[in-house]
């Protein structure tokens, strides 16, 4: 009995270390220069990816994270030193929106040649927080900021629409972020004292009226920060000591728990739900947990698995993911105090970049 149990811990601790190994990433740190502050980022195909942040920064790679180039071309002329960009959603290698402070989204069509301001406000306590864009659905684009604020593009290359539908359904709230699944739009909001809000609004017919979907103070504490969904029905959400699954599009919220028991590390301010249908909840002080696809059932995974980035990241807030393919992504990390660094990871096993990602300024490849 005493052999067989033997067994028995040995298959058991060998299930979960195979488990632990195929789930997780090595990263690399990529700095980028001491003036860059990188803190949204999308890779709408494999090697090619767009980065945002403040003081007008805009990078674009062609090659995964190795090299970037310094974009700053706004109507020809550079016009992005005041502002601090927020968000970045790219449906395509060539088309790209961004979000920032005094109510600005900025496009761009030929793949980062070239950049025209669509919307901008003289109210300077306007910041739009984030931007999700999908191709073949309407509506296209949601762009979604502070004082109940959203945007609402119908078809790609449209018109933005402030949409006032949403702001009858919570209290003064800034909108933190955005999920868009063909009509479904899910937001999150955070109260104006910088609390997440106790639940999420939902729209089911492309943001012709909006709902509030309340969440259990248990669940979620200091209420909810991100969100984002694989699907109209699968999505995740986080927020200070909280992370939640769901597999009907924010009814019904379940507790992720972290891979080996572990507890919840930083404060979670946003999601990712990338293209390999993994999802990724990150925040302060270098918080990164990727919930792995699962095949089959109705909910997404329900198990976190902690990602190390390295280095001294207590300083750093990991601001989004996005991936290229399955095992190949960027993280982005801003602070206030250090310098920004890009991430890149490459799956267990396998040789990451040596470390030495630089940024020009120069003509797009």
């Amino acid at each position: 009995m005493r052999a067989i149990f033997r067994v028995l811990i040995v298959i058991s601790l060998m299930v979960a270390g195979c488990q632990s190994r195929s789930t997780g990433l090595t990263w690399t740190p990529l700095p980028l220069g001491s003036q860059i502050q990188p803190t949204s980022v999308s890779c709408p195909v494999s090697g090619t990816c767009f980065a945002v942040g403040q003081n007008g920064l805009i990078l674009k790679t062609i090659n995964g994270g190795v090299s970037w180039v310094t974009l700053d071309l706004v109507n020809n002329g550079a016009a992005l030193a005041n502002f601090n960009l927020t968000g970045i959603s790219c449906p395509s290698s060539q088309v790209c929106y961004i979000t920032g402070n005094q109510g600005l989204i900025l496009t761009t069509s030929d793949g980062g040649q070239t950049f025209q301001i669509q919307n901008e406000t003289v109210n300077g306590n306007l910041t739009l927080n984030a931007v999700s864009c999908q191709v073949t659905s309407t509506p296209a684009c949601v762009a979604v900021g502070n004082n109940n604020t959203v945007f609402i593009m119908s078809q790609l290359s449209g018109f933005w629409v402030q949409d006032l539908a949403v702001q009858t359904e919570i209290g003064p709230a800034n909108y933190n972020q955005v999920a868009l699944d063909q009509g479904t739009i899910l937001i999150s909001a955070m109260t104006q004292s910088g609390q997440g809000a106790a639940g999420l609004l939902e729209s089911v017919n492309g943001g012709g009226s909006f709902l509030f979907l309340p969440v259990s103070g248990t669940l979620a504490p200091q209420g909810i920060s991100g969100v984002a969904c694989q699907s109209a029905s699968q999505c995740v959400a986080d927020g200070a000591g909280a992370l939640l699954v769901s597999g009907d599009g924010g009814l019904n919220w379940y507790s992720a728990s972290v891979y080996g028991g572990a507890t919840l590390s930083g404060a979670l301010t946003g999601v990712a739900a990338t293209s390999d249908g993994s999802f990724w909840a990150y925040g302060a002080s270098g918080s990164l947990y990727q919930i792995p696809s699962v095949s089959g059932g109705g909910l997404p995974g329900r198990v976190a698995y902690l990602q190390s980035l390295p280095g001294n990241t207590v300083a750093l807030t990991v601001g989004g993911v996005s991936c290229q393919s399955a095992g190949l992504c960027l993280a982005v990390t801003y602070s206030p105090s250090v310098p920004g660094i890009v991430y890149g990871s490459s799956p267990a096993g396998v040789s990451g970049s040596s470390g030495t990602s630089s940024a020009s300024s120069g003509t797009l490849p």
